[in-house]
């Protein structure tokens, strides 16, 4: 029973071992003639990392129009005088009422941008606007995305369904209820696609259109050219137009309807419909790649496409005016020196629960190893976003882990006491523990809620510092006391 106890024991060490080396090291493999690691990268703050400040300006028109000349004759210039002067008069009295609109505009095309980097899951960033000029400036995380992002990000994004041969308008942007982005594999080649799920309204107008334009339906051309062709050649058979001509005239009258998918009046795609679309989704397909930088490539610009197509169009033109990068307020060296310090004090800490507690104190320290593993991993896959006051979290969550080892330690550190004994207070210093973190989960929670994203960083990691950790000694330490 005692050697079952001691395995135990020493399994429990060495999976934490090895989750430790998994968390600080990682799990490497070889792609393209070098070693990448399987682990999911932090997703650092601005304030580590640095961030984008892009600046967007109102589209001045006015250039366009200088390159215009208009030449005005004299006995025009009288006439054209006066209807200055009433047109001055006019613009007095609209000028307060296009000032309030432009207001409106300004503060509405912020929102649409920040609709579009929030479909796009860009979470640390912050969009202002000045209501009086219309400037924009928006500032994002630095990373591989971002110059794509920022290529579409200024876009007008009117999305219109039109019939091909008319120029009806079918469908809009205010149809669509959300775009998803997907890929599927076939041949060697990854294809990336996209799914437009419309509203109630626009599915039901987008059956209309796969009944009306399948891919057999036709419409007949104008045929007003060749009548006045007919009309002429009576008056003057010298101008009569070949067989040849007819032929071609006759086989122009019909083609097949058709429907263009635009996006800022430039055509997506041109098609028909092979099918009754019941189901409200439209799914387009996007250009295919074989190789990971393509795909990535072609995956973004799919992104940034959804992300247009899914909110409302720009009231106004924009254009992007700045874009730089702008370095994190504190340099990579201090960052590096704030984690040693905290390391060193985990390790000082560590020994001096050893020399107090002997083997149970090493047990210990093994274990808050690996509770700080377990909960670094639990950040990377939850991408929840690092910043230094996350960090700092990091470090409370420890020391009130560490708390609670001490404090378990402390009523337990008797050779002469029980196993049940031992069971008994590891569950009334748990109850107590629970009872500690109550009011420390809530303020996390809170914190959570705060429209700041180091603050919001902070109670996300708090969070989970103190689930895991809450867990971690239900489960792990648990696991340890009863066997030791």
């Amino acid at each position: 029973m005692k050697a079952q106890k001691k395995l135990n024991i020493v399994l429990v060490v060495l999976v934490i071992i090895l989750v430790s080396i998994v968390s600080f090291v990682g799990v490497y493999h070889v792609e393209k003639n070098q070693m990448v690691n399987i682990i999911p990268s932090y997703k650092l703050g601005t304030n580590i990392s640095g961030y984008r400040k892009v600046t967007l300006e109102v589209h001045d028109d006015s250039e366009d129009m200088d390159s215009e000349t208009v030449t005005l004759e004299d006995e025009n210039t009288i006439s054209d005088e006066n209807a200055i002067l009433t047109n001055e008069i006019e613009d007095e009295k609209t000028e307060e009422t296009s000032t309030e609109n432009n207001v409106d505009n300004y503060k509405k095309s912020a929102e649409i941008f920040k609709n579009r980097l929030k479909s796009l899951k860009v979470e640390d960033y912050n969009v202002t606007v000045d209501e009086n000029t219309g400037k924009i400036e928006l500032s994002l995380p630095e990373n591989d995305q971002t110059d794509i992002i920022l290529s579409d990000l200024a876009s007008v994004g009117k999305f219109e369904i039109t019939d091909t041969n008319t120029g009806d308008v079918l469908l809009t942007n205010s149809d669509v209820k959300n775009v998803t982005v997907e890929t599927y594999s076939q041949y060697g080649y990854t294809v990336p696609y996209m799914n437009i799920n419309f509203k109630l309204s626009g599915a039901s107008k987008l059956k209309d259109i796969s009944v009306e334009y399948n891919e057999n339906a036709v419409i007949e051309t104008n045929t007003t050219e060749n009548e006045v062709a007919n009309d002429i050649t009576e008056e003057y058979p010298e101008n009569a137009p070949s067989n040849d001509t007819e032929a071609e005239d006759e086989e122009s009258n019909t083609v097949a309807k058709t429907v263009d998918l635009k996006v800022d009046n430039t055509t997506m795609l041109s098609t028909g419909f092979s099918e009754v679309i019941d189901n409200g989704s439209l799914q387009l397909t996007m250009q295919s790649a074989s190789d990971e930088d393509a795909l990535k490539e072609s995956l973004y610009g799919s992104y940034n496409v959804a992300a247009i197509i899914e909110n409302d169009p720009l009231p106004i033109e924009y254009e992007i005016t700045q874009n730089i990068y702008v370095q994190a307020p504190i340099q990579l060296n201090n960052i590096y020196i704030m984690m040693y310090v905290l390391i060193a004090i985990a390790i000082v800490l560590s020994i001096l629960m050893i020399v107090k507690f002997k083997m149970k104190g090493l047990l210990m320290s093994i274990l808050s190893i690996g509770y700080v593993a377990v909960l670094l991993l639990a950040i990377r896959y939850t991408n929840v976003i690092l910043s230094l006051d996350g960090i700092l979290a990091i470090g409370l969550t420890y020391i009130i882990n560490y708390l609670f080892s001490y404090m378990l330690l402390k009523n337990i550190n008797n050779k002469d006491i029980r196993r049940d004994e031992k069971i008994e207070k590891y569950n009334k210093c748990m109850k107590k523990y629970v009872f500690i973190l109550i009011p420390l989960v809530i303020l996390a929670l809170i914190c959570c809620f705060v429209n700041w994203d180091s603050i919001y960083s902070f109670g996300m990691i708090m969070f989970w510092g103190i689930f895991i950790s809450a867990m971690y000694n239900l489960i792990v330490t648990n696991l340890l006391i009863r066997n030791k």
